[in-house]
């Protein structure tokens, strides 16, 4: 079974019909990632196609302004993901939170140097193929326990109607796979940058979970360093 998927209009409106919802959104275009790094590109920042779009899902999404909550993973570029959507929303500068449960900390780790070890033999995107279709695989916590962690810890944090919170592609593809007991996410429909697991919950708490495709971007992987254009 293919996963649910919807546009950024259709989430839309689904919040102006009064749907509360919490969305995992992907950072924006970052470079290359060099796959030795331990921190999983911790000091990376967005290129500046990343700050143009993440400013403008902010644009798309500033009739919510003022009842959207924010959450961020601490690497570089998901935080200057969180602060240009809120800028693009028309917030006015502020602190957002950030967890390491939304990054390297996440809920599917057990052990990031054994993660880091598994991408590099595997590779990352077959390595992640066979996590999403045994829910097991070393270094990383059981897919479906771990979604479940996640999505409580998310819905406690979520005060106004929409909650948004910075994070990576790999745990949106983990969590919507886990959710909808769909078929892994593979590269040909990988989560690309800024596009998002929206929980979607209706007036008696029921949950939809369902990737939102923005549009904003088609990559899925990071651009070359020789390219190493970066907004500030």
């Amino acid at each position: 079974m293919m996963p649910p998927e919807m546009t950024l209009e259709e989430f839309k409106a689904e919040l102006k019909k009064g749907t509360r919802a919490i969305l995992q959104i992907r950072h924006a275009e970052r470079p290359k990632m060099d796959p030795d790094d331990p921190s999983f590109g911790d000091a990376l920042p967005l290129t500046e196609e990343g700050c143009r779009t993440a400013r403008k899902l902010g644009e798309e999404l500033q009739d919510f302004r003022y009842d959207t909550d924010f959450i961020s993973s601490p690497l570089r570029r998901t935080t200057m993901t969180a602060e240009l959507i809120a800028s693009g929303m028309g917030l006015q500068a502020f602190k957002i939170p950030e967890s390491g449960l939304l990054g390297n900390e996440s809920f599917y780790y057990r052990d990031a140097s054994i993660v880091l070890e598994v991408f590099k033999v595997e590779n990352f995107f077959p390595a992640c193929k066979t996590y999403m279709e045994t829910g097991e695989l070393p270094g990383f916590n059981n897919l479906y326990s771990a979604t479940e962690a996640l999505d409580r810890w998310l819905e406690e944090r979520r005060q106004k109607q929409l909650l948004i919170a910075t994070t990576h592609d790999l745990y949106i593809a983990a969590f919507l796979c886990a959710k909808n007991r769909s078929e892994p996410y593979v590269p040909g429909n990988w989560v690309r940058f800024l596009d998002g697991a929206a929980t979607l919950i209706d007036a008696d708490g029921n949950k939809r979970y369902v990737m939102v495709r923005t549009g904003l971007s088609k990559g899925i992987v990071g651009v070359p360093t020789g390219n190493p254009k970066h907004c500030a």
